[in-house]
């Protein structure tokens, strides 16, 4: 593959994916740090494949792996930080994981012009496949009613929720059956330092 055609289409499947990301900022506010953790993962990856791929059938192993490492740490780090730090760190992962795959894969494609295209008419249909069904993921959980787990602040969805407790008549919901024992023991400890987050005191200014 020409290094010109390899550098236009990996700027077109950047535009690409950069589209997918702003079509998600409309449910931007109702994602937690579970899905922020998978957007992270999937835009690394797929625009570190990708790219490192038309790179890699165009040039050589430490080009393509540290122009995909570098384009798929972006896009993870960037989408992924909509679910806090440890979206960031997981789709910087995943960025870094994509670029190395992409950047090898196009090399040792590259044993013949039908091998290179075929390979990435294959590639970019999976790519933008995994892309459609992340929209919709995350478009179809933003409907979804979440409550935070008093004891370890994750976020569960209410509607398959199993762990629950009853307390003065409010519904409690849990990530896991530790979580649970832990607040059956010693419910006011939890709603007393869930109250506290929700409302920080007030940092005194000192008077000038």
């Amino acid at each position: 593959m020409d290094l010109t055609v390899a550098v236009a289409l990996s700027a077109v499947f950047i535009v690409i994916s950069v589209g997918v990301g702003l079509s998600l900022l409309r449910y931007r506010s109702s994602v937690t740090e579970m899905m922020g953790m998978m957007i992270g993962m999937t835009f690394g990856m797929m625009s570190g494949i990708a790219v490192g791929y038309f790179i890699g059938a165009a040039t050589d192993m430490f080009i393509s792996n540290l122009v995909g490492v570098a384009v798929g740490v972006l896009f993870g780090a960037g989408f992924g930080s909509w679910g806090g730090l440890m979206g960031a760190m997981d789709g910087s992962m995943g960025g870094f994981m994509g670029g190395m795959m992409g950047g090898m894969l196009g090399v040792m494609i590259n044993i013949s012009p039908t091998a290179v295209w075929v390979t990435a008419v294959f590639t970019v249909v999976i790519c933008l496949a995994i892309y459609v069904g992340l929209y919709f993921l995350v478009k179809n959980a933003s409907f979804k009613r979440y409550a935070k787990d008093p004891v370890c602040d994750m976020m569960v969805d209410v509607s398959t929720a199993k762990l629950i407790s009853d307390y003065h008549g409010e519904t409690v919901y849990f990530c896991a059956a530790g979580c649970k024992r832990a607040f059956d023991k010693d419910p006011e400890k939890y709603l007393v330092k869930s109250l506290r987050q929700s409302n920080p005191p007030e940092t005194a200014t000192a008077s000038s």
